[in-house]
């Protein structure tokens, strides 16, 4: 986009007119040819004047002014240029959609413009800034607004915002928040808790879509005392035997015949070694369920 004034306009704006016809205008009943020449003097002499008013209001970024010195110097005397100067003013003081305007009637009003395709492209530029412009301010109208997205396969979702409960109806339509940081909680069923921190801009809407990972818990998955039970029952059968081998050596005629004694031995051995695994089996099922192992199971 130009940063100059259109220069058939300012600096010489004078001696075109004065070689220009003006605009047509509704003629007198009876008009002469010199009480008309002063009239046109007069109005080409008041849009130059015009015209350096605004030059030297456009220098100081006095764009309120140049606007207007523009618009009276072209109601004395039209001219296409006048209205890309109005536009270059209208744009620089912020006005897009009035310099749109203005570069539309420059377009209109100009005859084969060789700045079309340039001036075409500042039109659709500032369009653009219009409509941004425009969907800014209805944001704000709108408010600052927060919408959470709870997913649907959450079973027994409980949701807080700010630490107030939110209903779930509505959690999805967009709710209006002061701007700033806000808490954001879901609690559900097999699904670990879920909190966040969501920023609020001024005039936007913001959206909270809350994934919580499913929840984790352990179980504990005892070992098979399959050492103890056999070192028992071992024992068992060796206390079993040293009863026999007691009995049968309490039955013997002979008190000191060598197989009462040796039944007796054996007895006495078997009582040993059966005692002996018992012992060893009560400290095995201890130590094996001291080493019972924990698993982690993940709901779905």
């Amino acid at each position: 986009m130009r940063a100059t004034l259109r220069h058939t306009v300012s600096w010489t704006l004078c001696a075109w007119l004065c070689a220009s016809p003006l605009r047509a205008q509704p003629a007198p009943a009876q008009p002469s040819s010199a009480a008309a020449q002063p009239a046109a003097s007069t109005r080409v002499a008041e849009a130059q004047q015009h015209i350096l008013r605004a030059l030297e209001a456009f220098q100081t970024r006095d764009y309120v002014t140049a606007i207007h010195e523009f618009e009276l110097s072209y109601r004395a005397a039209p001219d296409a240029n006048i209205w890309y100067n109005l536009a270059r003013a209208r744009e620089l003081s912020g006005d897009y959609e009035g310099a749109v305007a203005d570069y539309q009637r420059y377009l209109r009003d100009k005859v084969d413009p060789p700045d079309r395709d340039d001036v075409q492209r500042t039109i659709a530029t500032l369009s653009t800034l219009v409509e941004q412009r425009a969907a800014t301010q209805r944001r704000q109208a709108e408010g600052s607004q927060l919408r959470v997205q709870v997913p649907p396969t959450t079973a027994n979702p409980h949701l807080l915002l700010d630490g107030e409960s939110l209903a779930l109806a509505s959690a999805g339509d967009p709710r209006r928040v002061a701007t700033g940081n806000h808490a954001v909680r879901l609690t559900s069923e097999n699904r670990q808790d879920w909190a966040a921190q969501v920023r609020v801009r001024e005039g936007e809407t913001a959206v909270v879509f809350p994934a919580p990972a499913p929840a984790t818990r352990y179980v504990s998955r005892p070992r098979s005392h399959v050492v103890s039970w056999v070192l028992a029952g071992l024992g068992g059968a060796s206390l079993v035997g040293a009863g026999v081998f007691a009995i049968r050596a309490a039955g013997d005629d002979c008190d000191a015949c060598n197989a009462a004694i040796r039944d007796s031995n054996r007895s006495d051995v078997l009582l040993g070694v059966g005692s002996g695994l018992l012992v060893g089996a009560a400290v095995a099922w201890f130590v094996e369920r001291a080493s019972a192992g924990t698993e982690r199971v993940t709901s779905p």
